[in-house]
């Protein structure tokens, strides 16, 4: 039997790109799907391509930035299959622009779908598995951006947001039989590509460096894994993807302290000068095991 048979899944912004790359591969392993993409005419063609390649799936156009819209998409899961299992919270805009560049409108863009976006999907579907018998798995998508990135300021923070919430419902859920998630993916899509002209600038300032860009399709069984029963246990993780890299994404975390009880301005000054110069954060993506302590 294929680990996804039967399972119920919405898939947000599968028209296109990595989203499409998951809709496929989940298909292919049994799942019913509920594919959306803002752009009707790319949700009808996957849903069509799916149920061609012997699949089960319907197609939900719409903006995941619209709360109501949002539920529309949960109940049409709902309505065609009985029951919502999992949610791939995928759909995501990106717009460049340093800060002194960046627009309020290419701000609030992202911020509405990325990250109000993601809420809106994962509230509804949250609420609607917490009724139902059974484990349900919420997949949210992060980026590597929420480290820091030139010209990628608004868009690691929309990510970042996603990261902190993932955090957040994991810990309110985790005695409950639905678990959160989030996958961090790494892949050459039409969204990548706008990145290119940047890319040499944001390689010379972070430890973190990818020459090539992998197919979609590579980040795909890891998905798939979250949405599946396979990962029960599984909770509050990012898990990263990157080519032939598979990692977990650490936590923020408060460094050992340097000070504790009452201190005045010469303590602050000494306390820097002497040891938290030296211990600094790494600006951009890094590997945690080169971090300095």
């Amino acid at each position: 039997m294929k680990f996804l048979d039967g399972k119920a899944i919405v898939i947000t912004g599968a028209g296109s790109g990595l989203g499409a790359a998951y809709a496929r591969h989940c298909a292919a392993l049994g799942a019913r799907l509920v594919v959306n993409d803002v752009d009707a005419a790319a949700a009808e063609r996957m849903a069509t391509e799916i149920a061609a390649a012997g699949g089960t799936a319907v197609a939900s156009p719409g903006s995941v930035a619209s709360w109501d819209y949002a539920g529309e998409l949960i109940e049409a899961c709902v309505k065609a299959y009985g029951r919502i299992d999992g949610l791939l919270n995928n759909a995501g805009i990106l717009r460049h622009g340093r800060i002194t560049e960046m627009s309020e409108s290419d701000l609030r863009a992202m911020l509405d779908v990325n990250t109000i976006g993601t809420a809106a999907c994962a509230s509804h579907a949250i609420r609607c598995m917490l009724e139902q018998d059974g484990h349900g798995s919420i997949v949210n998508v992060a980026s590597g951006s929420q480290a820091g990135d030139i010209a990628l300021g608004a868009y690691g923070a929309s990510k970042a947001a996603v990261a902190s919430l993932t955090f957040s419902w994991a810990l309110e859920l985790r005695d409950t039989k639905v678990r959160v998630n989030a996958l961090s993916p790494l892949a050459h899509t039409a969204m990548a590509q706008t990145n290119m002209k940047f890319l040499a600038q944001q390689s010379a300032s972070r430890e973190v460096v990818y020459t090539t860009l992998p197919a979609a399709d590579v980040n795909a069984p890891a998905a798939a894994f979250l949405l599946s029963d396979r990962s029960i246990g599984i909770n509050g993780q990012i898990v990263r993807i990157a080519g032939e890299e598979l990692s977990f994404v650490t936590h923020p975390m408060i460094a050992e302290p340097v000070l504790k009880g009452r201190w005045d301005d010469d303590a602050i000054g000494a306390a820097f000068r002497n040891t938290l110069g030296r211990r600094q954060q790494k600006l951009g993506l890094a590997y945690a095991r080169t971090m300095v302590s």
